[in-house]
């Protein structure tokens, strides 16, 4: 049995019932291509939405009232007037270079805040070794076998004062964290008494492990700005946001700021489409270029929907349309012999040979 062809009688082209299946098959097959090239699966991915991904942070950051940019480059951190920016670092997965570090370094000092989030890669360390801050993550798991969420891996811990950060927040919950060596930084959150560093991997409290209230924020000036530790970057992810008051707490972190750095500059996580979005919006001349690519584009398309519409014309009637013929004479040349034809497919054919007349009439 032969297909049948797909037609509104219009100008578009008529599609065969196994056609149209491949069509729809390739338009499903593009988009799952370009959802996958746009998504991420990483942990902490800010285009992960996923349990372990940060995608929800930019909605937080957005609500708190600052502009969100999700940073690929350290020379997107500003080294002048910075007051009104904080920058976050989510357990960076590669070190940040000499050059860049001081690129930070120069952000802090020049008034920005710099929130540093880690548990146990040594980056995060270094990164606050660079930029002068005094805080330091300790890098041993901390549990809780009396405060926790669910089990002593996720131990709470409440704010150690009235702090613009702490505002709202009775308790945060951290998920296989860390705690905060102090030094002379500002303790903002700490575990409570009957927390315990796992120094040998055990889970237990056992040897010369010791129950003690420790910091997991800290905050401290440096320059004219800030910096705050955070030791568990798994409090920015989307399913720990929605545990204790973790939320409202980073909300309080980037309120009163204007801008709002996510840097993943050192982490594998952007995708290629997001990154191809990223590198548009930050260069005028990419702008530019890809604006022509579409007028460009879209101006192609119309002549070959032009072409289409001709060789349709020419299907339909079967022969040349009486050139001499007036827009009445046409219209009525149609009708009797397409009756079957519509007032708005009759008008639509009769415009395009108006039209294409004096284009032929060049030609001869």
């Amino acid at each position: 049995m032969a297909s049948t062809p797909f037609s509104d009688d219009s100008w578009l082209p008529s599609l065969t019932l196994p056609q149209l299946l491949l069509a729809t098959y390739t338009a499903l097959t593009v988009l799952a291509l370009v959802y996958a090239a746009s998504t991420s699966s990483a942990a902490f991915g800010v285009y992960n939405s996923q349990w372990d991904g940060s995608g929800d942070l930019r909605n937080v950051v957005a609500d708190a009232g600052a502009n969100v940019t999700v940073g690929t480059n350290v020379s997107q951190y500003p080294t002048s007037d910075a007051d009104g920016t904080v920058a976050v670092v989510l357990s960076p997965e590669q070190s940040y270079s000499p050059s860049e570090r001081a690129r930070i370094a120069e952000f802090v000092r020049s008034g920005g805040t710099l929130v540093v989030a880690e548990d146990y890669r040594p980056r995060g360390n270094d990164l606050l070794a660079a930029v002068g801050a005094d805080a330091r993550f300790d890098g041993r798991p901390v549990y809780d076998n009396r405060n926790y969420y669910r089990n002593s891996s996720l131990p709470e811990a409440t704010p150690a004062g009235d702090y613009p950060e702490t505002t709202g927040v009775d308790t945060i919950v951290l998920n296989y964290g860390t705690t905060v060596r102090a030094g002379n930084a500002t303790p903002l959150v700490n575990t409570s008494e009957y927390a315990y560093l796992d120094t040998n991997g055990n889970a237990n409290l056992d040897g010369a492990e010791q129950l003690a209230s420790r910091p997991v924020v800290t905050s401290e000036l440096v320059g004219d700005g800030r910096v705050i530790a955070v030791s568990d970057p798994s409090l920015f992810v989307n399913a720990m946001l929605e545990r204790g008051d973790n939320r409202r707490f980073v909300r309080n972190i980037v309120a009163d700021h204007d801008t709002a750095l996510l840097d993943y500059s050192h982490a594998s996580s952007i995708p290629p489409v997001a990154a191809a979005v990223l590198a548009v919006q930050r260069s005028d001349a990419l702008l530019l270029f890809c604006g022509v690519v579409l007028v460009g584009t879209l101006l192609a398309y119309d002549r070959r929907l032009d072409e289409s519409l001709r060789d349709r014309l020419r299907e339909y009637s079967g022969h040349e349309v009486d050139s001499h013929l007036s827009r009445d004479g046409v219209e009525k040349y149609l009708r009797a012999r397409h009756p079957d034809w519509e007032a708005a497919q009759v008008e639509r054919v009769t415009e395009a040979i108006i039209k294409q007349r004096p284009e032929r009439q060049r030609n001869d």
